[in-house]
Formats: C-alpha cells, structure tokens, sequence
C-alpha cells in the first residue's frame, strides 16, 4: 500500500512539473535595474553576441567582464542610464525584469499568455508584469533600447501615458542610444 502512494505521489508530482510553464525554469542574473532570466547559457551567448555596443563597447571595459552573465549585466545597466539620460527620465529606484528567449517562438507565446492575441514581436515590454520579453535571435542594440525606452517611461510616470506617446518616447531613446 505504501508503494502505491509513492508511485502516485511520484506521477502526480511529475505532471506538475510538465505542466509548468517552460519559462519557470531560468536562470537569472541580478543587476543594479533588472532581474534577467534565461533558459539556457547558449540562448544568454547569443543574446550577448546580438547586442554588440559598438563605440559604446569601452564604457564596459572598466567594469568587470569576467563572465558572460558579467558581460551581459553590464551591458543592460549601461543602456538603462543611457535611455534615463536620453530621455531626461531618472529614476534612482528603478528595478525590472528581463526574460531571454532562444528565439521569438517564446515571445509569441509568452504575448499570448498575457494578452491573449496572436503576434509576431521578436521583443515586448509588458507594464503588468513590469518584463520585457526578448529573442536572443534579435537582440540588437536598438531592439533592447527601445524596449528599455517603455521600461523607463512607464515607471517614470504616476500615470501610464497612451500608447501612441509610450511608442514615442521608446523610439527617441532607441533613436537616440544608437546613434
């Protein structure tokens, strides 16, 4: 009898697991503005591989780069003061969450999740949960400041703005940050 509950203990416990959504299972990096979350070092690799900073690339050198996730944490910290600079928009207390998928197939379907419509975004931010969703295929520069424009601009006001000015504001800081 006891065997029988273990078994079904077992097997109840596993469908559990299978049922969670893929993205409970990341890793994260801590950095001064955003918990960033990843599913696997390749897909961590090629985000970092994407968002090359070009001329900004020496700001990063007197920090410490010892590790890819070093790398990465550094490179966000710099484009969250870049896009507060650019926008005028400081926010001393700021703090937001950065989940990497392998590729845009999870930004589709966590889009779906949230909003329940069908898109084809390889990067969103969503104010509800205060995340930004990112393909590592796609993670060019502009693609990140832009998304960290509405990150800023949505925590930056009491009051959300309407989307047609939180586009704005996001594109001026990718506009901006990347020129």
């Amino acid at each position: 009898m006891n065997r029988f509950f273990v078994i079904i203990s077992l097997v109840l416990f596993l469908l559990v697991i299978i049922s969670l959504p893929h993205h409970c299972f990341a890793f994260e990096i801590n950095s001064e503005y955003a918990v960033i979350e990843y599913q696997s070092k390749d897909a961590l690799r090629k985000f970092n591989r994407k968002l090359y900073l070009g001329r900004f690339k020496f700001n990063l050198r007197k920090l410490s780069n010892d590790t890819i996730e070093d790398e990465v944490r550094n490179k966000i910290d710099f484009i969250v003061e870049k896009a507060m600079k650019v926008l005028r928009m400081y926010l001393p207390e700021l703090k937001f969450r950065i989940m990497i998928h392998p590729s845009k197939k999870g930004v589709k379907e966590d889009f779906k999740r949230i909003y329940n419509i069908r898109v084809n975004y390889i990067a969103f931010y969503s104010p509800s949960e205060n995340k930004v969703f990112y393909s590592a295929n796609n993670a060019e520069l502009r693609v990140v400041a832009h998304e960290i424009g509405h990150v800023v601009a949505e925590n930056y006001f009491e009051v959300s703005p309407p989307q047609n000015i939180h586009e704005v504001i996001a594109q001026y800081a990718e506009q901006h940050i990347t020129d």
